[in-house]
């Protein structure tokens, strides 16, 4: 009987810690690949690591604490040949906001190219954690 309320206990406590460690209960930074533009000569590559740990998604970080951070990219293409497909970017991340990066290429076939970042803020977060002395627009 006493394993049985063991086993309903565990639980709970696990999910308390999971709260107390939540990270949007402060501002936060999120990184995405972003969208492909054959216009701006664009194409979406891979987020491989964020400070060395592997991502659960190559598409998006998960929640990132505000400050500086070392995004590793990764970009392959089946239009051209590319030899140097990964790319360390250092970032300083401001809360609030959420940075797309994009591999940047001169011309089709694809043999460079360069990580490009666009910035955008994050709604929810902003609404969140608006100052309360700023004037409403």
């Amino acid at each position: 009987m006493k394993v049985r309320y063991l086993l309903l206990a565990v639980p709970a406590f696990v999910s308390a810690a999971a709260f107390a460690q939540n990270p949007y209960s402060q501002p936060w930074a999120l990184v995405e690949r972003g969208d492909p533009s054959d216009v701006r000569n664009e194409s979406p590559l891979a987020i491989s690591k964020v400070d060395g740990k592997t991502t659960r998604n190559p598409r998006k970080s998960d929640p990132l604490a505000p400050g500086k951070h070392v995004i590793t990219v990764h970009f392959d293409s089946a239009k051209g040949v590319i030899t140097d497909n990964f790319r360390e970017l250092e970032m300083d991340l401001e809360g609030c906001t959420r940075y797309r990066i994009v591999a940047k290429y001169p011309s089709k076939p694809i043999t460079e190219w360069k990580p490009h970042v666009y910035s955008e803020p994050i709604g929810e977060c902003v609404g969140k954690f608006k100052k309360k002395d700023e004037p409403k627009k």
